[in-house]
């Protein structure tokens, strides 16, 4: 069997506070996952035929290796209330059936703390037909975070697929301009930003505009600025959209990307599920762990 996963990169967004507190490291994070998977934090949706509840739980810690320290941790959306034509004994009515204990649909994620990456089980009931359920787990992440006195706020960012990206680029005969926030500091900078990074990290800055201009147009080779800012972008350090302008075909053009994500896949998933939610951890569950883990890094590079 064979699963696909989405892939998010995790960014914190400092709450305007008086006494900031801001999520430091990995220890912190997983605290708030932990607290997260609490009922406290279910999130509740009133539909006009149906209620439903949005839920984390049963949070693992595990590791492969020494540097691959990984959460996971089980997402559900369940059917809580349905209302419709009601049978009793006297007749049909209209009412509301209430669920107890509630059906739930469960999404696996896999959070890669080494790259601050989320990997989100592609479950088509859930991710392609509701749009709402990166919100609803920002925002439990987000309460849990606040109830534990931290004033980070969680934002996941989809990770481009760099072909589509790259593709797009190529039918541009120069590109003009590059029009990108991107998110720093973070654990996953390439040596241009690293002087940089170091700078914004001591000054507790976490966003920089970028606005690259150049009619004779900018240079998006290795190594160069603009090609740094874009790999960051693509890497899903960015807030919003990023925005591409240049000549193609001798007119001017531009481009915007925001909400394709990357995709990766991984083999006999399901098995992998079940015995977290069994709470029986095995070397086979680590196996996959691994195997999702060494999918991101072939994706995004050592």
């Amino acid at each position: 069997m064979i699963s696909e996963f989405l892939l998010f990169r995790l960014n914190l967004v400092d709450r305007q506070d008086l006494f900031e507190r801001p999520i430091k490291d990995d220890s912190e994070l997983i605290r708030v996952v932990e607290r997260a998977s609490n009922e406290r934090f279910d999130v509740s949706k009133q539909g006009r035929r149906r209620g439903y509840k949005w839920a984390l739980r049963s949070p693992t810690t595990g590791s492969i290796g020494e540097a691959a320290t990984f959460i996971d941790v089980t997402f559900s959306r369940e059917l809580a209330s349905h209302r419709g034509p009601i049978i009793t004994s006297d007749g049909i009515t209209q009412g509301t059936s209430t669920l107890n204990p509630p059906t739930a649909t469960l999404v696996r994620i896999l959070i890669d703390l080494r790259r601050h990456v989320f990997a989100i089980e592609d479950v088509p009931s859930i991710i392609q037909t509701h749009s709402g359920w990166k919100t609803n787990l920002q925002t439990i992440l987000s309460s849990a975070a606040w109830d534990l006195e931290f004033t980070s706020m969680f934002r996941l960012d989809p990770i481009l697929p760099k072909r589509m990206v790259e593709n797009r680029l190529q039918t541009f005969e120069r590109v003009t301009r590059l029009r990108v926030t991107l998110s720093i500091p973070n654990p996953d900078l390439g040596p241009t930003f690293q002087h940089l990074y170091e700078e914004m990290a001591r000054g507790g800055i976490r966003e920089l505009a970028q606005d690259m201009r150049n009619e004779r147009g900018l240079n998006v080779g290795p190594e160069t600025l603009p090609r740094a800012a874009i790999d960051m972008a693509m890497g899903g350090y960015r807030k919003g959209k990023i925005h591409f302008y240049g000549l193609s075909g001798g007119q001017k053009q531009e481009f915007t990307v925001e909400d394709d994500v990357s995709r990766i896949q991984v083999e006999e998933v399901r098995g992998f599920v079940e015995g977290y939610v069994a709470a029986r951890p095995s070397p086979e569950v680590k196996r996959l762990a691994g195997a999702i883990i060494q999918k991101i890094d072939d994706l995004l590079g050592e």
